[in-house]
């Protein structure tokens, strides 16, 4: 570890929570760690997206179990906080499809004041995979959580506040009267890559309601940044004031008037949650449980 200068913290790597991790799962969840170590080899990403969504949930609930069967499958953790308890599945956008899907490559530029360079966002790209989440995620009469991570190094942006915002209402296009003065225009969408609602039969109606929320989380070295999105009409609702620093993008209103979307944060002025990565150790209540 590495203590950084005018900072009251130690800098903690993404390497240094994948270890801990491997530790705490060899001693309570051994079946665990073989197929963890596994994955660790085989896929990368996706055993580091693991490690670094428990770290970040430990910090926040009392207490997080490993939920997922080794044989069955289902949702990876169980959390507890005081007296409410969510489920949540874990998953990782490759980098390699990140920069497929956006344009966007995943190195810094040699000159970085010098390059413009076009990108895309990637709101299909999550729009698919909550969709085969969603499934997952249902069965479990407590709140569900869907986290969504990425190691791109534009994952701030693609997946911050403004990634957050498109993948809610999907791409927005301007509308512009054609023929007449114009006066005033407009923003209006398709609802094509919406995470929660779509239009059917001309009205708007929510879909996915097994998800209660999503987390879209951007893995650096040292921290990652995070960003949630509400469900407007969940089957179970999503306690907020369990992340308290996150900022929650929602619906003004639900079902809107006249097919008129508006949003808001919960937090003004939105600016992702940084999270400086922890080591995962193991309590002592643990430790006599074993």
């Amino acid at each position: 570890m590495l203590c950084t200068k005018g900072n009251n913290y130690l800098m903690v790597l993404t390497a240094e929570i994948i270890e801990s991790y491997k530790c705490f799962l060899e001693v309570k969840y051994p079946t665990h760690y073989k197929s963890y170590c596994t994955r660790l080899k085989n896929k990368p990403e996706s055993a580091k997206a693991e490690a670094v969504t428990f770290s970040i949930l430990r910090s926040y609930s009392d207490d997080v179990y490993l939920a997922e069967d080794i044989s069955t499958g289902g949702a990876d953790f169980l959390c507890k906080s005081k007296d409410v308890e969510f489920i949540v599945e874990a998953t990782c956008l490759e980098t390699e499809s990140v920069v497929t899907q956006s344009g966007w490559k995943n190195r810094v530029p040699l000159t970085p004041n010098k390059t413009a360079f076009s990108f895309g966002m990637i709101t299909h790209m999550l729009r698919r995979k909550v969709s085969s989440k969603a499934t997952q995620l249902s069965g479990n009469n407590i709140p569900r959580i869907l986290i969504i991570t990425s190691e791109h190094i534009g994952a701030d942006f693609l997946l911050g506040p403004r990634g957050a915002e498109i993948l809610l209402t999907s791409d927005t296009k301007i509308k512009v009267p054609i023929g007449k003065p114009i006066k005033k225009g407009g923003l209006i969408t398709d609802l094509k890559d919406s995470v929660f609602f779509r239009f059917k039969n001309g009205s708007l109606e929510s879909c996915r309601r097994s998800i209660s929320a999503i987390l879209l989380i951007s893995i650096f070295d040292d921290k990652s940044l995070i960003v949630g999105i509400l469900h407007p009409e969940p089957q179970y609702i999503f306690p907020i004031m369990i992340l308290p620093s996150v900022p929650f993008l929602k619906l003004k209103k639900w079902p809107p008037e006249n097919n008129i979307i508006e949003t808001e944060w919960v937090i003004n002025r939105p600016k992702a949650e940084k999270f400086y990565h922890k080591k995962i150790t193991i309590k002592d209540k643990e430790l006599k449980n074993i």
